[in-house]
């Protein structure tokens, strides 16, 4: 019963990682690049994302030491190569949790407005009080942060299929926008965003130490890999072409605004309440990741640690950097792009270099890293300087 548990535990907490603030994002972006040129994107970069999360997964197989991938990239390239992957890391994880921030702040004013009618909240007010509750949840139940998302992650899937089944009683196709996109790099924005809401990198290591700690077969991955990214993919279909079906143009950036004229305030209170359970989950594993980071790969202290992911993004909003759309496009085009570039070469190199025996391998040529590389790069310098 506790191995089959595990399994179930460890697709929670990909899953619970991955369905976060991006989901939200997508019916907005599909309105106005297009539903099929978003699906055709969708299905291109699911596949990407799966290939990087079980290469992810196989360099965690074969290595025997406790690393995240800045560890991974010190332990199989060189000290040079770690140096570069701590100022990605940084801005990845700093523009991440301000995504969550951002959005969770949002989510929140519309449930105080549900509550309370006319009272209304400044974004900074808000974004300030969730980053204390979250930063509090982080600093006292770091141990218990897979069973909470565990949890909370069925109950986000649950709250995301009713959203679905109500908004699709008033799906409307002529809604949809099949073609055409609002500028004429329109149809490049999908992809950054879309690489951005899949990328569920952080949750391999935590997801292979749930499976450890339960004494379940390791190769138990691939299969939590798999689904884990599966799921997430079937559900942004189902919940971006719904969403547009019905709100169409009126489509809102955190989608539930755009909804309330046609289904009422206790469905947008629903999907409100989904968005900040979205949020909670993402940024608690998100942050996790990165202590864990700091402090085993990086070999700083906990106090540091602690201190950087706490901080962190709100040094980043005190930039006053408050464009979702443009942070998420940028965060996955940019420096999505290059984590999977240094996976991709940490993985060719841990295939010569390691001494364990992983339970499955990647295929994986110097032509594929080649072709692959190439397409990131040129994904990242779109994603920066030519969708704005």
């Amino acid at each position: 019963m506790m191995k089959k548990l595990a399994v179930f535990e460890a697709i929670a907490v990909l899953v619970g990682t991955i369905i976060g603030a991006g989901v939200f994002t997508l019916p907005y972006i599909a309105a106005n690049s297009g539903i099929v040129i978003t699906i055709t994107w969708l299905v291109i970069v699911s596949f990407i994302i799966m290939f990087l999360h079980l290469s992810f997964g196989e360099i965690v197989l074969r290595t025997k030491e406790d690393y995240r991938l800045p560890g991974y990239i010190g332990h199989y390239l060189n000290s040079s190569a770690k140096r570069f992957v701590l100022l990605i890391t940084f801005l990845t994880f700093a523009f991440s949790l301000l995504i969550f921030l951002l959005l969770g702040s949002q989510f929140l004013g519309v449930i105080i407005d549900f509550f309370f009618s006319g009272v209304t909240f400044p974004q900074g007010f808000l974004v300030i009080l969730i980053w204390l509750f979250l930063s509090l949840i982080v600093l006292t139940n770091g141990k218990k942060l897979s069973k909470i998302n565990f949890y909370l992650s069925f109950l986000l899937l649950f709250l995301l299929l009713v959203i679905v089944v109500f908004s699709s009683l008033h799906f409307e196709i002529e809604n949809l926008n099949f073609f055409e996109f609002s500028n004429k790099w329109g149809w490049l924005i999908p992809y950054g965003a879309i690489f951005f809401a899949l990328n569920g990198m952080v949750a391999i290591p935590e997801a292979a130490k749930v499976l450890e700690k339960r004494k379940e077969d390791k190769k138990k991955l691939k299969k939590v890999i798999i689904i884990g990214t599966i799921l997430p993919v079937l559900c942004y279909l189902a919940f971006m072409v719904t969403v547009v079906g019905v709100s169409g143009s009126a489509t809102t950036l955190e989608t539930v605004q755009g909804l309330k004229g046609i289904l009422g305030e206790s469905i947008i209170l629903l999907g409100a309440g989904l968005g900040f359970l979205a949020v909670v989950t993402s940024y608690l594993i998100f942050a996790s990741y990165i202590k864990n980071s700091f402090i085993n790969d990086f070999k700083w202290t906990p106090f540091i640690s602690y201190f950087l992911v706490i901080v962190g993004p709100l040094l980043i909003y005190f930039l006053q950097l408050e464009n979702l759309v443009k942070l998420i496009s940028f965060t996955g085009g940019m420096l999505g792009g290059f984590e999977g570039i240094m996976i991709l070469l940490v993985l060719k190199q841990a295939k010569k270099q390691s001494d364990l025996e992983p339970p499955y391998q990647v295929p994986l040529n110097t032509a594929l890293v080649v072709v692959l590389i190439t397409a990131f790069i040129i994904g990242a310098l779109c994603q920066t300087f030519l969708v704005y």
